[in-house]
């Protein structure tokens, strides 16, 4: 038993420190192969914005996207049966092509937009996000660069308020979800490219049938079935989008529990992916990498019950506490690392990073009870953020 439990506990600790610094190391070369900013062919691009009540926010969505400097690009807004003065307020946004529509769900909305749109690469954005003017540059260049890109993922900012809750997802984008993009990029197999700002290739939209339905992240959904046609997806990080975040922990909870249970969904749906060499670098890494995710909580857990046990039985106090500083002083120095390969790192996200800790603890209770949830198949409908 003691033995056992010994065995486990360095285990985990080599497990959890080996993954974090093999993401680390895909992140480094990341920055070491970026692209150059020549573009000799604008391919049309064709931005499709979804809506549905977004009343407090499409103007400044739709004013921001018409501000871009990007020389060929039209700009499609879906109107997806909104109740309030979407529609009115997205009007008043010169230039901008609007589309109206019964309303059919968010993926609907996209590939009506899509269908009737021109542009041989398609942008999607969501109603609360803006664009720096230079973010279709950007992405346009991987497109160009290499005909086997299907995709290419922007880089999601959070809008800057002064909150404890905002400045915690202002600093977990940075040190987690951008940071994992970057080495997924290196390996051509981003698993996400988000609403926000998510560029795809209209032959590979079209080759793998739009976004579907069936599940509750259709952004990911879309991003596997590209992957699985042999296309190659990747990250951009000076293709900035900034988007709002939720305002409270009740909004917090049901966003992730939208990701999540959608999550899992999408994974469940490719189960033919995980470890198939067939889909390459995505089935063998991108897949696997994602499931541990999911499972993530239970090792945590375990890993400190483990720790526990070493204190009980084998009285190693200051043992178990040096495995638990070693991994705890890993992941700061990993997210110190994260923030600082950024492009313009924020200061407060360096003040509230050993918060993280702490943090993603509660993101794990989430994480538990959506794998729960979806295990016993209870309803869960879209419900839209406080504005």
């Amino acid at each position: 038993m003691l033995s056992v439990t010994v065995y486990l506990f360095y285990a985990f600790l080599v497990l959890a420190i080996a993954r974090i610094s093999c993401q680390l190391f895909l992140s480094f070369a990341y920055n070491l192969k970026r692209r150059s900013d020549g573009l000799k062919v604008f391919p049309r691009i064709s931005v499709v914005v979804p809506a549905y009540n977004e009343a407090k926010t499409i103007r400044s969505c739709l004013q921001s996207l018409m501000g871009l400097s990007y020389p060929d690009f039209e700009v499609v807004m879906v109107d997806d049966g909104s109740t309030d003065q979407t529609f009115e307020e997205a009007s008043r946004c010169v230039g901008v092509k609007i589309i109206r529509q019964a309303n059919m769900g968010k993926p609907s909305a996209l590939n009506r937009g899509i269908r009737e749109s021109t542009g041989e690469i398609v942008v999607t954005v969501d109603a609360d996000t803006t664009l720096d003017r230079d973010a279709l540059f950007k992405v346009a260049q991987h497109f160009a660069a290499d005909e086997r890109v299907g995709a290419v993922a922007g880089d999601v900012k959070v809008k800057r308020e002064s909150t404890l809750i905002n400045a915690m997802q202002s600093a977990e984008y940075a040190t987690g979800i951008n940071l994992t993009r970057k080495g997924q990029s290196v390996l051509g197999c981003v698993m996400i490219v988000p609403g926000p700002i998510a560029a795809l290739r209209r032959e590979a939209v079209e080759k793998v049938g739009f976004f579907s339905d069936d599940t509750f992240a259709e952004d990911f959904d879309i991003t596997v079935k590209i992957l699985k046609a042999g296309y190659r997806v990747e990250y951009e990080e000076s293709s900035l989008a900034y988007t709002d975040a939720p305002k409270s922990i009740e909004d917090l909870v049901k966003q992730r529990r939208r990701w999540y249970r959608g999550m899992i969904q999408v994974l469940d749906k490719h189960r033919d992916m995980y470890l198939n060499t067939k889909y390459g670098v995505a089935g063998v890494f991108g897949v696997p990498n994602l499931w541990f995710d999911v499972f993530s909580p239970f090792l945590n857990v375990g890993f400190l019950l483990v720790t526990l046990l070493m204190w009980l039985l084998l009285g190693s106090f200051s043992s178990s506490i040096t495995g638990v500083a070693v991994y705890l002083l890993v992941t700061l120095a990993v997210g110190a690392v994260g923030l600082s390969l950024e492009p313009k790192p924020e200061k407060r996200n360096y003040l509230v990073l050993p918060l993280l800790l702490f943090y993603n603890m509660f993101l794990d209770g989430i994480r538990v009870m959506s794998l729960a949830e979806e295990i016993v198949s209870i309803i869960m409908e879209w419900e839209k953020p406080k504005r």
